[in-house]
Formats: C-alpha cells, structure tokens, sequence
C-alpha cells in the first residue's frame, strides 16, 4: 500500500476491512506510515493474531481402526513348569537328592537322530521315537530310581525344544538290584521280584539296556499304533480333498470348452 496515492490508501484499506471479519481479525490500526498492523507489530512487519483455538486437531491414533479387539487375540496358554518332576519310587518323593545323577534325553535312543543331534548309541541298537516315558517305565522294571522331568527341551537338538520333550535323571546302579517282571497290560508283577546283576560297566551299556527294552512295552506299541492311525486318517483326508479339487477343476474346463465350440446363433452370410 505505501507505493499507492493517499486516497488510493484509504479505499484499499476500506476494502480489506470489509473481509477482515471473515478470517477472525476484528479492527485495523493504521499509523503515521500508512502500515497494516493486524495483531501486533514487530519489527515493522505485519503479524496476523490467530483467533480460535491453537495448534493442530487431534485425530488419534490412524490404526486403532485396524487394531484386533481383545476378545479375538490369540491366548496363548501358560508356559509349563520345566522344574516339574517325576520321581521313582514314590515313598522317596520328599527325601530323594538327584543333583548328581545321570541325564537321558530321548535323542540318545533315537534312531532318527544323528551323532551331532545327540544319539549316543549305534542305529541298529537304538529305537524310534521313544520318549521319557517309555524310558521310565523300562527304570521302573529294572528297579532303576530315576526322575522324569517332562518338559526339559535338549540343547543340541532344536526339535526338541517343542517335539518329544523331556528329559530322565537316574541312579546308575553299580551293586545288584531287585528287579520285577512285565505283565501283558503293562503292569508289574511284584510276586516275579528277583535279583538281578545289571553288569553295568558305563552309561553307555545302560542305555544299550534301556534300548533293548523299550520296544516290547505295551504302552508304547498302543501309542505307535494310534499315531499311525491318525496319520493315515490325516493321508486319506487330504488325498480326498485333492481328488475333489481335480474333478472340480476338470468339470470347469470341460464346460468352459463346451461353450466355446458352440456356434454362434444368426443369419448366415451368403
């Protein structure tokens, strides 16, 4: 406006005060210059005041929408108790100290391991999957005291850490011990109690026992043949469903090829 005449000044500054109101300025001071001051002056510059409230809206939070409500989170159950033990015979549940007994995890029967994952004996000497409980109940014929912790994961064998978990701490007899025979339902026969020299020269010769043992026990052959049926069952399921797919994909190409052969219905063109 300075480099307007006087009167040009005037009707500008009566035009602008006309507009003023809508963007939330109220007045004009105009001084001896001919300078707009909206607000306050600083440094001979012009600074327009802001009316209404100050700074930026809130709009929260953009993926609270995309958030998944509590009610349909995945609960993961509890972590279990590694420290959770088994121990054999029962009357020394309070009294037994098993700080120095011997460790056996299931990979050092299996068969399905390697040397590097564990296995301790040769291949044709150990078993397949065999777990800390079939160990167990073998200890428990031998007469063998013995602690079952079920969720202790084997270091050298990530698969462990969540399939086939568990560990057996035992006393590895070096004196002859009383031992009972196996009944056809898994149970003891405590009348069939005799002594019996185990000759145990090392852990190795005891796992090679173990080993030896563990494929007659009655509840490990019911529990082979249940998972094999359930795989079978899961084979024949999926095997089903693919036979489906591939009649319903042969149906859909069939048809689509029908449509297409059909000749188009009109006058012929001579």
């Amino acid at each position: 406006l300075e480099h307007l005449p006087t009167d040009n000044q005037d009707n500008a500054l009566t035009a602008i005060g006309v507009f003023l109101p809508f963007f939330g300025i109220n007045h004009i001071n105009s001084e001896s210059d001919n300078k707009i001051i909206m607000g306050k002056k600083s440094g001979g510059r012009v600074r327009v005041k802001q009316v209404g409230p100050k700074g930026m809206p809130s709009i929260g939070n953009p993926m609270d929408e995309l958030a998944i409500p509590p009610d349909q989170m995945i609960q993961l159950p509890p972590p279990k108790d590694k420290n959770m033990s088994q121990i054999w015979p029962l009357n020394e549940t309070f009294t037994m100290n098993f700080d120095s007994f011997s460790v056996i995890y299931p990979n050092y029967l299996d068969s399905s391991k390697t040397v590097k994952q564990g296995r301790r004996i040769s291949v044709a000497e150990a078993v397949k999957k065999p777990t800390v409980m079939d160990i167990g109940t073998v200890l428990q014929g031998m007469g063998i005291r013995h602690v079952v912790q079920l969720y202790k994961g084997y270091s050298r064998d990530a698969e462990s850490q969540w399939n086939n978990l568990g560990r057996v701490l035992l006393d590895i007899p070096t004196k002859k011990k009383d031992i009972m025979e196996q009944n056809a339902d898994g149970s003891f026969d405590f009348s069939s109690k005799r002594e019996y020299d185990y000759e145990v020269k090392n852990k190795k010769e005891l796992l090679r026992k173990v080993a030896l043992r563990i494929p007659y026990l009655n509840s490990r052959n019911e529990r082979l043949a249940h998972e094999n049926a359930q795989k079978e069952a899961e084979e024949k399921r999926v095997k089903e469903e693919a036979t489906a797919a591939f009649k319903a994909a042969s149906q859909k190409a069939s048809m689509k090829a029908a449509s297409s052969n059909k000749k188009r219905k009109g006058k012929k063109r001579r």
